[in-house]
């Protein structure tokens, strides 16, 4: 991967002096920002989807790893039928590098003028869907990248909550308040009515918004959480017994639903979580962009940065589809992203066949 021109520019952010007999193996001026670029392609196995997670050009990728691998006279990078893999150089600068990576960012942040809100620990905050159903099985990529930093994720009722005076990193459905934070579109979320296999064989499909009526309904109700949408969709005279379970909590509505007691709507992301659910096919599907946001100076902080290209790659549209701007039915999601290794069935374990 290096070119003949690769070279040993004086680092802007050196890593911490090595400690260990293999650490000081290392050139003095290696750069983390380099490292952090490899560790990033060698997690992914591409240049491209590095620079998308960087948020950096891909040009720029490559000129950092050329830089790297001029600093320890190593290839480090090799192409393969799926893009790039690490030589076995590169194997060993990687396991070193993992090692060294937490101590160094939580260094640079101090050194980058930016002091995360709990010494030694980095804050995220997300709705408690999310949270809980989505970033907490892929949590502890994020934190194997800085072991010395304690990630807290706070899980949030409202989804509105901003809390950008308590959070280092924060996900919102809508723009935040304060103005001087760093915004960026993250992902657009779908929602349509699920319901068991099991509600399904008893109760069958309902065949269209009139007909939902003659169904049971699920509802969750919380800050932030439009709860005058079924008005909207079905009236507000509804019938009895139509509405058996009301909750503020998304958890709970998962398991109220996959229990059989009901139809919710629900976010399409809750396929790649579980096979328990169906989904139904209404004209009511629905759509909410998502946002994360940080503060300004946290700009050049490497635990934030690196919590930030953390979501922008569980978010991945490419990876991910429920989570394009345009809507993809379920249907259409494609069984290999089950089977990569990608998805985590977070509930398949705890959900028997025999309960839905």
């Amino acid at each position: 991967m290096r070119p003949p021109d690769a070279v040993n520019k004086k680092s802007e952010h050196p890593v911490q002096a090595p400690h260990s007999a293999q650490e000081r193996l290392l050139p003095a001026n290696l750069r983390w920002d380099d490292l952090n670029a490899f560790l990033t392609v060698t997690e992914i196995g591409s240049l491209r989807s590095a620079a998308t997670m960087l948020n950096v050009s891909v040009n720029t990728v490559r000129a950092r790893i050329a830089r790297l691998e001029g600093s320890m006279n190593e290839v480090l990078l090799e192409r393969s039928p799926d893009g790039v893999r690490p030589t076995a150089a590169g194997r060993r600068m990687g396991d070193l590098a993992k090692s060294m990576r937490g101590a160094t960012m939580d260094a640079l942040s101090h050194e980058a003028g930016y002091e995360l809100r709990r010494p030694g620990e980095i804050r995220i905050g997300a709705s408690e869907a999310i949270g809980s159903g989505w970033l907490t099985p892929r949590l502890l990529d994020l934190q194997q990248q800085f072991p010395e930093l304690t990630v807290s994720l706070m899980c949030d009722y409202d989804v509105h909550s901003e809390r950008s005076a308590d959070l280092d990193i924060g996900l919102l459905f809508t723009l935040p308040r304060n103005p001087e934070l760093v915004v960026s579109k993250l992902a657009t979320l779908h929602f349509m009515p699920f319901a068991s296999r099991g509600y399904i064989e008893q109760h069958g499909v309902p065949k269209s918004l009139d007909d939902l009526r003659n169904h049971r309904f699920i509802e969750q109700v919380a800050p932030g959480v439009n709860s005058s949408l079924l008005d909207h969709l079905i009236g507000s005279d509804r019938p009895v017994g139509f509405l058996p379970i009301r909750t503020n909590s998304s958890l709970a509505l998962f398991w109220a639903v996959a229990s059989g007691a009901g139809i919710a709507f629900m976010p399409t992301y809750v396929m790649g979580i579980t096979r328990k659910l169906i989904p139904i096919d209404l004209p009511a599907q629905l759509r909410f962009d998502l946002y994360y946001y940080y503060h300004p100076e946290a700009r050049h902080s490497p635990p934030v940065m690196a919590g930030v290209s953390w979501l922008r790659s569980v978010f991945d549209p490419d990876r991910y589809p429920w989570f394009r701007n345009d809507f993809v039915h379920p249907s259409e999601f494609n069984p290999s992203t089950h089977a990569s290794g990608n998805v985590v069935r977070l509930f398949e374990p705890l959900i028997g066949d025999d309960l839905i």
